[in-house]
């Protein structure tokens, strides 16, 4: 027995048609490109006493994201809306459907795939093919 996509996309309700969610994976920038889209990426972690670096993932700690942008200015413009509404998708999507084995933190790459807000991507698809990866990796 196993989960299948019209399962995924029954009890989710996300869509199962659609462009595929494909993009490329390269957090070559990431922070930068943070910056671009949000306005602001999480500080450089620390280095330790022995001089390296803990290996940090490429993405936000959900923490962070509270703590930023957790209300939206009343008097906010259209571009600080949309700006906010791609990080709480980011967020609630890192915390469901996409979430982690640490539950800490926030993938880059979904943040990424929220750029444009009318493509039509098949998200229950991805829901599914990365379910499929995490169970792999257990």
């Amino acid at each position: 027995m196993t989960v299948t996509l019209q399962d995924v996309s029954m009890i989710t309700a996300l869509p199962i048609e659609g462009k595929p969610l494909c993009m490329s994976t390269d957090s070559e920038g990431w922070r930068q490109q943070m910056e671009a889209l949000i306005g602001m990426s999480p500080p450089e972690p620390e280095v330790e006493d022995g001089g390296k670096k803990d290996r940090v993932p490429v993405g936000a700690p959900l923490t962070w994201i509270a703590a930023n942008f957790a209300h939206c200015p009343e008097d906010a413009n259209d571009e600080v809306i949309q700006r906010y509404a791609r990080v709480y998708m980011w967020y609630v999507i890192s915390r469901t459907i996409f979430a982690d084995g640490t539950g800490k933190n926030a993938p880059w790459m979904w943040l990424k795939a929220l750029t444009v807000f009318d493509n039509k991507f098949s998200w229950g698809s991805a829901a599914l093919a990365y379910l499929y990866r995490q169970v792999i990796n257990c």
